[in-house]
């Protein structure tokens, strides 16, 4: 997508293997487009990376960044594109997209941005200042932003909606976080719907089955044995999103107590009915767990709007449930107990269908 921090390392390998390419960014959005405000593309000469919409816009901003790329005496543009009237495009709208033109000497502030942590900050381009052309600030900086703006001479935000391009001397945007981890604990018929859909969204997963007739590669990745439950749960990687569906109930209990009490997870999801999910609280209760982490134990898991016990139906809905829950953490950062409060609302609603 390119539409993080994603897009440093490849700018880095392109200027490596060819000396120079052109960032583009789709600024600004009136109407319908082919992608949202904020999503970028990479150009070289002889090469792309990211997409923002294909058809005839993308057309011409390849074929702008091109004739960029040999003019060593401009650093960025700014285009207007209305979309049906120039580029006779059914959807209509309007875009702004800004190409810069990047070489040998932008690869330090791009290593230095490489690395950087990659949600809840905004980024700031300049064009009308010597120095890094980009840098990141924390989120309060540009309070009134929340997405994307141009910003004037003065360094704040320009009210306009599509303000004139001379007044706009640099951009922010506000960073979104990246990819969140899945930890899948099981390998069965839903474990593997779930990864076949996950597989090509950018979710890094770690999978796992305590079986070893289960263990061969599926969909491209990699199934680990799960042996260790506690000591595996405990390993995992911080705000990441647990799935425990093992063919086991106690295996499931002991992934699901593990994760509780760790806490720092974004999810702990659990397959299962109401009357599954009543004995776990049970269980849990029995051996001591504080109320306010047995809250957050999410079952069923899935999108409630999207009902049914077919395994690739329950992969949709965990996967709509996973674009949600990303939605929420890439700008805002609600506490622990406004999660738990949030998922054990969705889970009443859900009991309730």
């Amino acid at each position: 997508m390119m539409n993080r921090l994603d897009w440093i390392d490849t700018a880095l390998q392109f200027l490596k293997q060819e000396g120079k390419a052109v960032l583009v960014t789709q600024c600004l959005v009136e109407g319908s487009a082919p992608r949202e405000a904020g999503t970028k593309m990479l150009v070289s000469a002889s090469r792309q990376a990211g997409t923002i919409g294909g058809g005839n816009l993308e057309h011409q901003a390849i074929a702008q960044a091109h004739r960029l790329l040999e003019r060593e005496d401009i650093s960025h543009l700014l285009q207007d594109y209305p979309l049906g009237p120039l580029l006779r495009q059914c959807c209509g709208g309007h875009v702004r997209l800004m190409l810069e033109r990047l070489g040998e000497s932008d690869q330090g502030w791009l290593a230095d941005l490489s690395g950087s942590a990659s949600g809840g900050y905004v980024l700031e381009t300049r064009f009308d200042q010597p120095g890094p052309r980009k840098c990141l600030h924390p989120p309060d900086v540009f309070g009134s932003v929340e997405t994307v703006a141009f910003i004037g001479e003065d360094g704040c935000p320009l009210q306009q909606a599509r303000p004139a391009r001379a007044l706009c001397k640099g951009f922010v945007e506000r960073v979104a976080a990246a990819p969140v981890p899945v930890m899948l604990y099981g390998a069965g018929h839903v474990g593997k719907a779930i990864a076949h859909v996950l597989s090509i969204s950018d979710h890094p997963i770690t999978w796992f089955d305590s079986r070893r007739d289960y263990l061969e590669p599926k969909s491209g990745l990699d199934i680990h044995l799960l042996d260790q439950p506690e000591a595996q749960a405990a390993a995992a990687p911080p705000e990441a999103v647990h799935l425990v569906l093992t063919h086991n109930h106690d295996l499931d209990y002991r992934l699901v107590r593990a994760i509780l009490t760790r806490g720092d997870f974004i999810l702990c999801g659990l397959i299962g009915s109401k009357t599954k999910r009543t004995r776990f609280i049970r269980r849990l209760q029995a051996d001591g767990l504080p109320a306010e982490a047995i809250a957050r134990l999410t079952c069923p898991i899935g999108l409630p709007e999207i009902s049914g016990k077919v395994p690739s139906t329950i992969a949709v809905a965990v996967a709509g449930q996973l674009i949600q829950l990303a939605s929420a953490r890439a700008f805002r950062s609600p506490s622990r107990r406004q999660q738990a409060l949030q998922l054990q609302t969705a889970q009443m609603e859900h009991e309730h269908e």
